[in-house]
């Protein structure tokens, strides 16, 4: 067990600070199944608060599964508390994200809070009829591409999302997908918005041989891990990626790289990577619909293959 903490300048009630930090080190192994927890009155002493407010916040958490209290004996985790118990995988997820953010100057309250306003406020596309689901690497790009399909298929709804937001859509959505995110979604059999040319280099990667390395150009970690994932759960697991989201870090790369993917937030750095090493083998994610794809899209969604009057307008992502 460590030592609980509370921020008095925090807008969140003592009370809830202490029962987060219990239930976090239950669920990240930090407090085990039967171990003891101090008494009401250490508890309040060591945290400068009331022992009511201890005394009820441990109350609630009896009420929950999470602690017992034996009359005489003291507060105790219960033998089988509420929720999956992740352990050192909580712990090291946590530490990732909590890096992250203070690289982005962002406190852990401050992190919290706009954690608890995505959950609340991000809703996944819903399918309808005439509706096709876009999925691509960051919302910039898919503003675009949303702009772009919507102008070719009059009357379709073009709905964007990210590769983790796809869990909230029913399989049988009509799916296009970016070059880099389309393998990973071959059960869906979606719509390549790539040309023959693109598809077939990044088919090629198939060839490499185990733990080739291979380097994502992006604007950021949280990009070229998106990239990554959808690459790996398509097949390219064998690879070893390695995110570059600077010249600093791209360029010791290149000397062992095989090959350079460059999502469209990448393509700068791509540039500069050539010109440091011409000889490398680049795929750019391309942000410009093939006509191939427009058409198969048409098929799908029953559109007239006939260009609008005019420009249909776009939704916001």
């Amino acid at each position: 067990m460590q030592a609980f903490r509370l921020n008095r300048d925090s807008c969140v009630p003592v009370k809830q600070q202490l029962q987060a930090q219990i239930r976090y080190q239950i669920a990240a192994g930090l407090l085990h199944p039967g171990d003891q927890l101090p008494s009401l009155r250490d508890l309040a002493a060591g945290l400068a608060i009331n022992v009511n407010t201890v005394a009820r916040a441990v109350e609630e958490l009896v009420r929950e599964g999470y602690l017992t209290s034996h009359q005489g004996k003291g507060i105790f985790v219960a033998d089988d508390p509420p929720g999956p118990a992740p352990g050192a995988a909580l712990r090291s997820l946590l530490a990732g994200v909590l890096a992250t953010a203070d690289d982005w100057g962002m406190d852990a309250e401050e992190l919290a809070l706009d954690l608890l306003s995505q959950a609340l406020l991000a809703r996944g596309p819903q399918p309808a009829s005439g509706r096709v689901i876009l999925v691509g690497t960051a919302r910039a790009d898919l503003r675009r591409l949303q702009r772009q399909l919507e102008s070719q298929l009059p009357g379709a709804q073009v709905a964007p999302a990210l590769p983790e937001e796809l869990g909230q859509i029913p399989p049988s959505a009509p799916v296009a997908a970016t070059l880099f995110h389309a393998p990973a979604l071959r059960d869906r059999q979606p719509v390549v918005l790539a040309g023959p040319d693109a598809r077939a280099a990044l088919q090629r990667l198939q060839g490499l041989p185990a733990g080739s390395c291979v380097a994502v150009a992006a604007a950021d970690r949280v990009q070229a891990a998106r990239v990554q994932q959808s690459l790996e759960q398509g097949g390219l697991g064998h690879l070893r990626f390695r995110a570059a989201t600077d010249p600093e870090g791209l360029l010791p790369l290149l000397s062992e790289a095989a090959c350079l993917l460059a999502a469209p937030s990448g393509y700068p750095l791509a540039d500069a990577a050539r010109a440091a090493r011409p000889d490398i083998p680049c795929i750019r994610e391309p942000l410009v619909t093939p006509p191939e794809a427009v058409a198969s899209l048409r098929r799908v969604l029953g559109s007239p293959a006939r260009p609008p009057r005019v420009a249909v307008r776009s939704s916001w992502v």
